[in-house]
């Protein structure tokens, strides 16, 4: 399943938080579609693929002291328009 997260990170995790991001490894059964930085916000989104709530908890877990992570599922626009609701 396809999934948004945005890390809202406090400003003075900063260099902390920069560090974390060098080195962090997504688990196996994660799989990584792109991470950004939200320039002067304060705050980092990651788009990946992951197989259940597991996984959710190892990517979060990590860096739950230095913010709040914000996880939503997520579909193609073009899907989402043929999808019967």
């Amino acid at each position: 399943m396809l999934f948004v997260l945005w890390f809202k990170f406090d400003p003075e995790h900063m260099e902390r938080v920069r560090e974390m991001w060098k080195q962090y490894k997504y688990p196996d059964d994660v799989k990584l579609i792109g991470r950004y930085v939200l320039i002067g916000r304060h705050a980092s989104v990651a788009i990946f693929e992951a197989p259940n709530e597991v996984s959710l908890l190892k990517i979060t877990a990590p860096f739950s002291s230095l913010g709040v992570a914000h996880i939503a599922p997520a579909m193609q626009l073009e899907e989402a328009i043929h999808a019967t609701w």
